[in-house]
């Protein structure tokens, strides 16, 4: 039976479902939960297999997202809701959208959406990343069981040391707060349904998925400011390439973080949710 770990936060009577990118815990999301408080509740969710929430079983399909996140909407009596996602976090709400439309009033996508998951997605899943590409072929071929026993073990990382902390904000360009800290030492590891989880990522197409959704959506995206200007010019080409009167797009500073590392984000959700 699936198992599912969140935190809730805000006394509104609208209802905001944020969930995290790969290797956080849904704690992530409490700056916009903080800035939406009034208006919403929100519920951070921990995705399955990463973190506190346990995995979904078997070879995990897009619709299998979708219905992990809606056993979690109908278990809490939630009606419809507003979905913020980073990352992976976000393919799953774009799942959601796409088999569950009547239950999503609005959707809010940060940095994801607008390309397919690269070859080696190290940035958006870590170091596994580099091995995505061969396992996800031996994973096809041999299924669940080259992954091996599952286990259910809470996947938290052991606590970190001030030197780790700091290597983590310089490598994220994230200002260095109580908030981040917190976030860091509540860092997730995936166990093997989590793998699986990232592997179903993987094989997604949520540009695809953007083009038929039927809600109002505002999606984010970092300009990659720092990075080469080749990765600037692809990612500018991939945003103006979005075809559909329901998407909302705007620019951050920043990269695949730049929810967390440009204070416009949260201007940006809330009004979009206002």
């Amino acid at each position: 039976m699936l198992q599912y770990y969140s935190i809730v936060s805000g006394k509104g009577n609208k209802v905001a479902i944020f969930l995290p990118g790969t290797g956080w815990s849904g704690s992530m999301g409490m700056p916009i939960a903080d800035a939406l408080h009034k208006e919403f509740t929100t519920h951070m969710i921990d995705l399955p297999g990463i973190g506190k929430s346990t995995g979904i079983e078997g070879v995990v399909t897009e619709r299998d997202m979708a219905d992990w996140l809606h056993g979690y909407i109908e278990k809490n009596h939630l009606d419809k809701v507003a979905i913020i996602g980073h990352s992976l976090g976000g393919i799953i709400g774009l799942a959601y959208a796409f088999y569950y439309p009547k239950k999503v009033d609005r959707l809010i996508l940060l940095d994801i959406g607008y390309d397919r998951v690269n070859r080696f997605p190290v940035k958006m899943f870590g170091k596994t990343g580099y091995f995505l590409p061969i396992i996800s072929i031996c994973h096809k071929l041999f299924g669940q069981r080259l992954l091996g026993k599952e286990s259910y073990d809470e996947q938290v990382s052991k606590p970190k040391t001030e030197e780790e902390i700091k290597k983590v904000i310089e490598k994220f360009k994230f200002e260095d707060s109580p908030f981040i800290r917190e976030a860091i030492e509540n860092q997730r590891s995936s166990n093997l349904s989590g793998i699986s989880l990232l592997l179903a990522a993987y094989r997604s197409n949520p540009p695809k998925i953007l083009k038929t959704i039927q809600m109002p959506c505002l999606l984010l995206y970092g300009n990659r400011e720092n990075s080469p200007a080749a990765a600037q010019r692809k990612v500018k080409k991939e945003v103006e390439g979005i075809k559909s009167n329901q998407v909302k797009v705007q620019m951050l500073k920043g990269d695949h973080y730049a929810h967390v590392q440009d204070k416009r984000a949260i201007e940006y959700i809330s009004t979009f949710l206002a």
